[in-house]
């Protein structure tokens, strides 16, 4: 009974953490696009941003993982990427500091008041009762974890197995390394198996107030857990690029360097202990054990991180010689699975998917029209692709629609459940773009090969047409880009003078016919010539109008 308490206080203490981490994470979704343009300034912006971020998602490994998103997505270098797992390594050890605090007055309130504001209708407060309801159920499990495990003391068995790992020094103040390297693969391989060395620590911070474990062996077990941490990040870069494979290294050497330099200092007696210790109980003064554990972890992390700071360039220098970059050019998924997890920033690489997309369509109809305006050699080869290009659009199109569907399964806050369909459509008008180019490629062929020549004013006609639905595609792709807070009128000003320039086109062309200064044929011709531009620019403006959905909640795309 005794380890299934224990268990179910993991269990909560667990929960509660995703659950504060995923409140906060909601309240901070919109400016991680913000904090990510922070991370290229330079390494020290680069090791707060990662520091901050890893403190809101209150795990290294996901900050990692998201690190690797970024990178696969282009989004990230190899340089930036490390600076930001270093501060990933600091932001961690919140999480032990907090559970190191003695606070049990608060956790019911906690639970009571975070359970009751989590119902309010008001988004933000919502968020906010998230997050406190998830503190309070850490701490709670945190402390059934704690009350079991201190019955451990009364089972001499368990007490022994412990006593195998005992890491105090000896005589002449040195840890016994055979011991001190059995706790540390203790530490990987439960850091391995829990994915989460947030949870290993609390773990041990429980174990140490129960008396079953002292300092040493804590120390030595927290050395594990920061190797076994990086785990996940090298399973997450295995589907990656290169790049994110060399930041996954990145990770794993930089955790493995600090264990190494650590464990030197252990060489380094004073006042009858290694260096470490004596500066952790100078530090921590009359402190409780768990308070000097959570010590630890945080000079650990902070000190590795200061002295591996002036070596990032070459330590990317070695991840690329450990890993290779190959003779082809590095491919960059815009739409990374792993930023899902950040719907933000996927809400964003969709839109800047979807930007491309456009232009990609909209190349394919500008192409079409130059068939009968300006064909040149190179528009005449562009023009035979288009089948391929068509299927490329298409495939696009079900890509982003595969892409939003997963999105849908991650908690969302309500402003970005709206925000998928409203994608969901853009991408839909973007293929519409694609198919009706096509449709546009059929007639002008046609209108080629039987050599149909529209008179003077037909041809003005249609190259005012062609100008205004380049400029009007220009306007929608720059307001995917650019992220306006409302719609310019220039929007819909040229919307109405596409619509007016098309009707003034198709009076002016029955006119011609009646007046017998038009050929039949070529009169029907240039009518579906012209519905098909109609509705071409009507997807192109749904585009357009449909950005004003999101306009101000989506993170600039850059």
């Amino acid at each position: 009974m005794l380890w299934v308490n224990a268990a179910g206080g993991l269990a909560l203490f667990l929960f509660g953490m995703k659950l504060m981490s995923r409140g906060l994470q909601k309240a901070a979704g919109e400016k991680m696009r913000m904090i990510l343009r922070f991370f290229s300034s330079n390494r020290f912006a680069g090791i707060l941003s990662g520091t901050v971020v890893t403190s809101v998602l209150q795990s290294s490994s996901v900050t990692t993982i998201m690190v690797i998103g970024f990178i696969n997505a282009g989004l990230l270098t190899l340089p930036q990427s490390i600076g930001i797992i270093f501060g990933a390594n600091i932001g961690t050890t919140i999480t032990a500091q907090l559970v190191a605090f003695k606070i049990g007055i608060v956790i019911m309130p906690s639970i009571i008041l975070g359970f009751g504001l989590s119902f309010f209708k008001s988004e933000k407060i919502s968020q906010l009762g998230e997050t406190i309801l998830g503190f309070g159920l850490l701490f709670f499990g945190m402390e059934i974890m704690g009350s079991e495990l201190k019955k451990i003391a009364e089972y001499p068995a368990f007490v022994s197995v412990f006593q195998l790992f005992r890491c105090a020094p000896a005589a002449n103040g040195m840890i016994p390394m055979g011991a001190l390297s059995g706790t540390i693969a203790v530490g990987v391989v439960a850091t391995m198996i829990i994915q989460s060395s947030s949870a290993c620590i609390g773990i041990v911070i429980a174990l140490s107030a129960s008396g079953v474990m002292d300092l040493y062996t804590a120390v030595g077990i927290l050395l594990g857990t920061n190797i076994g941490t990086t785990v996940t990040a090298q399973l997450a870069a295995l589907t990656a690029n290169q790049v994110a494979r060399q930041a996954a290294l990145a990770h794993t050497l930089f955790n493995a360097i600090g264990v190494v330099i650590t464990v030197a200092t252990f060489l380094i007696p004073m006042g009858g202990e290694p260096i470490f210790f004596h500066l952790i109980r100078q530090i921590s003064g009359d402190d409780s054990l768990p308070r000097q554990i959570a010590n630890a972890h945080t000079l650990f992390n902070v000190a590795t991180t200061l002295l591996l700071v002036p070596f990032i360039s070459p330590l990317a220098k070695i991840c690329g010689r450990l890993i290779p970059l190959k003779a082809d050019p590095v491919k960059y998924v815009r739409l990374e699975p792993h930023l899902l997890n950040t719907p933000s920033i996927a809400l964003s690489q969709v839109a800047a998917e979807l930007r491309k997309m456009l232009k990609r369509s909209w190349k394919m109809a500008d192409a079409v029209l130059n068939i009968y305006i300006d064909n040149s050699e190179s528009n005449q080869e562009y023009v035979k692709s288009l089948p391929q290009r068509e299927e490329e659009i298409d495939a696009r199109q079900h890509a982003i629609s595969d892409y939003l569907t997963a999105l849908m399964l991650k908690p969302l806050v309500p402003r970005e459940t709206r925000q998928i369909p409203v994608l969901l459509h853009c991408a839909n008008d973007a293929e519409k773009i694609g198919d009706y180019a096509m449709e546009l490629g059929e007639l002008m062929k046609k209108i080629k090969e039987e050599n149909i020549q529209f008179s003077e004013s037909a041809e003005k006609e249609l190259k005012l047409l062609h100008r205004q639905l380049d400029a009007l595609t220009q306007d929608a792709v720059g307001l995917l880009k650019e992220n306006h807070t409302q719609h310019p009128e220039s929007v819909y000003r040229a919307h109405r003078e596409i619509q007016k320039a098309m009707d003034d086109a198709e009076l002016t062309h029955m006119n011609r016919l009646y007046e017998g200064k038009c050929v039949v044929k070529n009169g029907v011709l240039f009518m579906e010539l012209l519905e098909k531009i109609r509705k071409i620019e009507r997807h192109i403006f749904n585009i357009a109008e449909r950005t004003g959905d999101f306009y101000g909640k989506l993170p600039d795309i850059g």
